[in-house]
């Protein structure tokens, strides 16, 4: 069965033509590309990859569900009462040579959470090797090797699944120096996937992790709870990419009041993570440290690369 690793760009640097349509996992393609389309089953995998600054990512894949001409595919009501992909707008006289329309299944294809990046290393794994040209920047050499589609076997597409539940379990925080850019694409989940891994860094080196997006009976949500070893005591961690203000506090509250309730834990603490305290909330969530809820920043560190 082939499975095959797929380049794109954004619509606004593509005229506007959104394909692959991400949110309805829908892909089309003609020509030889359709051909190769054409030939995918039920089962088949479709991996896409784009730049995102200076790098360039996998960023969703597809579990293909049905493959069809779009010519057939335009006669279903079902289909066109459902998906808009813009190879289905066109009228039948615009339509190409093996012009084909994929659907990926809507419960088992997705959007990476976090994009896994497609290094040098990466590509070497694959069954069939890419030839980066070395008077190249890693960037350029990474994208003219997968300008064509470049297919894949089973093997490859366990790879990548391993690497990508790797990379989405770690998130973007890591060891690696994060670009200006890639800074900004930091979210909430990052930071959180990032303590949990190292909870020793809120203060302890007895913190583990307990529990992560545990839900209560009210359907609220917290995002940690760790356990400190040498005092019993319990520790709710809610998250904040912004700046906070007296919703975090009452938040916090809340959680701890759950975690005593429904986990039946007697002492509990809070600790809220964020980029600082909006103004005139300082003192009010200064005091909050009374209710043995505190306030912890995080920042970001000037590296230079050479």
């Amino acid at each position: 069965m082939p499975n095959f690793l797929i380049g794109y760009k954004d619509a606004e640097k593509n005229n506007g033509h959104e394909d692959p349509m991400l949110h309805e996992f829908t892909y089309g393609d003609l020509k030889v590309n359709g051909e190769k389309l054409l030939s995918l089953k039920k089962g088949d995998f479709l991996f896409f990859h784009k730049t995102i600054y200076d790098k360039r990512y996998i960023t969703a894949y597809y579990l293909v569900e049905e493959v069809h001409l779009v010519r057939k595919a335009m006669k279903d009501p079902l289909i066109m009462g459902k998906y808009n992909n813009l190879h289905l707008q066109k009228s039948s006289d615009q339509l190409g040579i093996n012009e084909t329309v994929v659907f990926g299944n809507p419960l088992r294809s997705k959007v990476l959470d976090v994009p896994l990046e497609i290094t040098k290393e990466l590509l070497n794994q694959l069954s069939r090797k890419a030839n980066l040209n070395p008077e190249q920047t890693q960037l350029a050499a990474i994208s003219s090797a997968l300008r064509t589609w470049k297919e894949l076997n089973h093997q490859d597409v366990n790879l990548l699944f391993s690497l990508i539940h790797e990379n989405e379990k770690v998130g973007r925080l890591t060891n690696t120096t994060l670009s200006t850019e890639e800074v900004y694409q930091v979210l909430e989940r990052d930071i959180e996937k990032f303590i949990a891994n190292n909870p020793e860094i809120l203060g302890g080196k007895n913190l583990t992790i307990e529990k992560q997006q545990y839900i209560f009976s009210d359907e609220s949500r917290l995002d940690l709870l760790l356990h400190d070893t040498s005092t019993n005591c319990r520790i709710v961690v809610e998250i904040k990419k912004g700046k906070i203000g007296r919703e975090a506090r009452q938040q916090i509250k809340h959680y701890i009041k759950l975690c005593k309730e429904e986990l039946g834990y007697s002492d509990v603490k809070g600790i809220i993570v964020c980029d600082g305290i909006l103004p005139y909330f300082g003192n009010e969530l200064l005091d909050a440290k009374k209710e043995n809820i505190s306030v912890q920043t995080y920042g970001w560190r000037l590296h230079i690369n050479d």
